[in-house]
């Protein structure tokens, strides 16, 4: 029953981290953005759930983190920081003092999620749930986020605002690879991981091995 447990906790969770990583490659297509907003609120709650449910699992045993207070608690964070993001962008938007606000906001979405992240990947793997090396896969994850972040701030010192503007592409490509590796991946990860937890068999022996 604990496998099975965990086939599907895993199974579901990946599901929907593929639906978020496949979405957020398709270029918006909707002409409303009311509609478009929906869209993303959408996408946001089927991120939090698929990631609080590899944080709760439907046992102890199907938890990422073995519900260790310190590795749930991350991994809240890191699935509910999407909407709590989106509804700060729209509640600053309102402000008078929108600069001030947007550039509070900037820094929280590089801090939050980096932190969380880091903590709930070294949680992963401190647990053992997930076999080796694969209990590695959200801190590689990160590090790819990390990677395309070094690489951009690289852009903008070394380059001229200018010259900037011709790197937009291959930074947009190497941001979008980094969401995609780091939602559809893992949900793909997730799902062949789910498939190699099969229940123990039991031992039969015959009635003339017995006999011996």
């Amino acid at each position: 029953m604990t496998r099975r447990q965990r086939q599907r906790t895993w199974v579901a969770g990946g599901i929907g981290l593929i639906v978020c990583g496949v979405a957020g490659m398709l270029p918006p297509t909707l002409n409303s953005a009311t509609a478009t907003a929906y869209v993303s609120v959408i996408l946001d709650v089927i991120y939090a759930s698929s990631v609080l449910l590899f944080a709760v699992g439907l046992s102890s045993e199907a938890s990422i983190v073995a519900r260790k207070p310190l590795g749930v608690t991350a991994l809240v964070i890191v699935g509910l920081w999407p909407l709590a993001l989106f509804v700060l962008t729209r509640l600053t938007a309102e402000e008078p003092v929108v600069e001030a606000g947007g550039s509070a906001i900037g820094y929280l979405a590089l801090l939050v999620p980096a932190g969380a992240g880091l903590v709930a990947g070294m949680q992963v793997v401190r647990a053992k749930v997930v076999e080796n090396p694969w209990r590695w896969a959200p801190v590689w994850a990160l590090g790819g986020y990390a990677g395309v972040w070094v690489i951009t701030q690289f852009i903008f010192v070394s380059q001229s605002s200018g010259d900037v503007q011709s790197f937009a592409p291959l930074l947009q490509l190497l941001t979008t690879l980094a969401g995609f590796a780091g939602t559809a991946g893992l949900g793909i990860l997730a799902i062949v991981l789910a498939a190699k937890q099969r229940p123990a068999t039991t031992e039969i022996y015959s009635s003339s091995s017995s006999s011996e």
